[in-house]
């Protein structure tokens, strides 16, 4: 299983801290969760659904806003998060 570490409770994302093939399983807040897609070493996944316009939280803070519908296992970045 790989790693994945949540930073702050309130986060909605965690840091991926070994490269995820897609499909992958990983552990967060005692859930299983699954990688749907690649997501490189030092990423952010979300750890729960997003919806659009939705704050994504890292540290505990909002980094941005999701552009479009985030499932959890997702990759979160330039393609689905506006900073």
């Amino acid at each position: 299983m790989a790693m994945v570490i949540l930073i702050h409770p309130r986060d909605n994302v965690g840091v991926v801290c070994e490269e995820l093939k897609a499909g992958m399983s990983f552990e967060v807040r005692g859930e299983n969760l699954s990688a749907r897609q690649d997501i490189p070493k030092n990423h952010k996944v979300a750890i729960k659904k997003i919806n659009q316009a939705e704050p994504v939280i890292k540290y505990g803070e909002p980094i941005g806003i999701a552009s479009k519908e985030i499932e959890p296992g997702e990759w979160v970045h330039t393609h689905n998060l506006k900073a």
